[in-house]
C-alpha cells in the first residue's frame, strides 16, 4: 500500500441539486471538462491504511495517478434499480461472505440476484 492523492468532494451537494458550473463539468458541456476545478471542492488526501466514508450523492471524483492502489466500495439505498450497476465479479463470494463479521451489508445487492 502506498500513500494517494484521494478523493476530491463538494460537502452538500448530496442534499442539493448542482449548480450549472458543477453541471457542466461533470456532463462536459459549455466548453467544461471534467478536470476543471469545482468551487467548494476539498482534496481529501488518503494515506495507507486509510478509510473514508462519504455520501455517494454528492459529487466526488477520485484523485488518479500514482499507480493508485485502493479499495472503493459504494454503499447506496437500497433501490433494486441500482443492481444494474453491480458487477458481480466485483462482489464478494458465498465462500468470502461466511468470513465476514457482518455479510449482510451485501444481501440487498446479492440475494436479488440468486431468486428463481
Amino acid at each position: 500500500m502506498q500513500d494517494e492523492g484521494g478523493v476530491e468532494i463538494v460537502p452538500g451537494t448530496h442534499r442539493r441539486w448542482d449548480t450549472q458550473e458543477e453541471l457542466d463539468v461533470r456532463l462536459e458541456e459549455n466548453g467544461r471538462h471534467h478536470y476543471d476545478d469545482l468551487i467548494g471542492a476539498r482534496q481529501i488526501p488518503l494515506n495507507k491504511g486509510d478509510a473514508l466514508l462519504f455520501s455517494a450523492n454528492m459529487i466526488h471524483r477520485g484523485l488518479y495517478g500514482m499507480d493508485r492502489f485502493a479499495l472503493d466500495i459504494l454503499v447506496s439505498d437500497p433501490d433494486i434499480s441500482l443492481l444494474e450497476f453491480a458487477d458481480e465479479a466485483n462482489l464478494p463470494n458465498e465462500e468470502m461472505r461466511q468470513k465476514m463479521d457482518n455479510p449482510t451489508l451485501f444481501d440487498n445487492t446479492i440475494l436479488p440476484r440468486r431468486k428463481p
